[in-house]
């Protein structure tokens, strides 16, 4: 996190968590700002938690939203219609 480097200042910064797969994204608005950062293996947001509200204090100004749950769709599988006999 210390080489972290961004090219401007967050108005804010957003944890999201994919509980499907584990892997948590810190993003930033404006989006270029930075590339966001993931975390494989971060279920529960705690670890990139600690890293944004670092980084809002290298910030200030900046706000933490978050973090928000969500869970990866699922393939939608594609129906093929019959043709009549």
């Amino acid at each position: 996190m210390e080489a972290l480097r961004l090219r401007g200042r967050p108005d804010r910064i957003f944890v999201s968590v994919d509980e499907s797969t584990g892997k948590s994204i810190i993003s930033f608005q404006p989006p270029d700002v930075g590339d966001p950062i993931s975390y494989e293996d971060d279920k529960t947001g705690v670890r990139a938690m600690k890293d944004a509200a670092a980084l809002a204090t290298k910030y200030p100004g900046s706000t933490v939203h978050g973090p928000h749950f969500h869970a990866a769709r699922p393939a939608k599988a594609r129906i093929r219609p019959r043709k009549p006999a």
